[in-house]
């Protein structure tokens, strides 16, 4: 789909802001931007109404003015990108693997007695969850205090603003089938090598964890979509070409 004039000149100034503003700064008034780029003075008032909904500019007496960036507002637009492909499924669970597997030291290093606390009621409220929402709930709730665990802000960030879709796929994967004792089991494994401050553990647990959940995802997708072949969640494998003999 073309995208309007508006988008068009906004998606210029974002980058422009991204690329050589700084917080504080005054934008080009309207009458400078419609010069500009040859529109209407209305086209270049909409244009800033997006802007200032993406919390990149402000309104004062002086005109526009840039604001510190609100990543939360800017990475919530990738849930536009979200559907119920097998794909989009794939994704979103190598995307939590590679992350938490990844901060696993992290975790070991920094988490405290407050957030292990958190991390154990939420896996007690996945077991007593009356409903998939809340079993999905408190299963993100788990993950999302392992990640906050890891002390690193941006992987919190990002877990934080794409609370939505993370758990819409959790509570797709429930409503087709619980499990709950298997993931109960699992996730006391974490909570116990977090509480060991044993890092190898961790990341074993961890690993085993992600594998069952894709061989979970993996049987339902391929039934859903009556494949004849099972999908391939992790690793990503790819048959050897054969070496050629000189």
């Amino acid at each position: 789909m073309a995208k309007s004039t508006v988008e068009e000149i906004r998606d210029v100034l974002r980058r422009e802001i991204a690329e050589g503003y700084r917080p504080g700064d005054l934008m080009p008034n309207e009458r400078e931007l419609a010069e500009r780029f040859d529109v209407s003075r209305n086209t270049i008032r909409e244009t800033m109404i997006h802007l200032e909904a993406l919390s990149l500019i402000e309104k004062t007496k002086r005109g526009a003015k840039v604001r510190t960036p609100d990543f939360g507002i800017m990475f919530q637009e990738l849930t536009d990108y979200f559907d119920t492909s097998a794909r989009s499924f794939t994704d979103v669970l190598n995307f939590r693997r590679i992350n938490e597997t990844g901060a696993a030291p992290l975790m070991i290093c920094h988490v405290t007695p407050d957030q292990l606390a958190a991390i154990r009621a939420a896996n007690d409220r996945m077991v007593g969850a009356l409903t998939a929402a809340e079993a999905a709930q408190a299963d993100y709730d788990f993950h999302y205090g392992l990640v906050k665990a890891a002390g690193n802000t941006v992987l919190s960030r990002m877990y934080d603003v794409l609370s939505v879709p993370l758990k819409y796929y959790l509570e797709v994967g429930k409503s087709q089938e619980l499990n709950t004792a298997t993931a109960k089991a699992q996730h006391d494994r974490i909570i116990a090598a977090l509480e060991a401050h044993d890092t190898a553990a961790l990341s074993a647990a961890l690993s085993d964890h992600f594998q069952h959940s894709g061989e979970v995802l993996a049987s339902w997708l391929t039934s859903r979509e009556q494949r004849s072949e099972p999908i391939t969640i992790w690793p990503v494998q790819r048959t050897p070409h054969p070496t050629q003999q000189p």
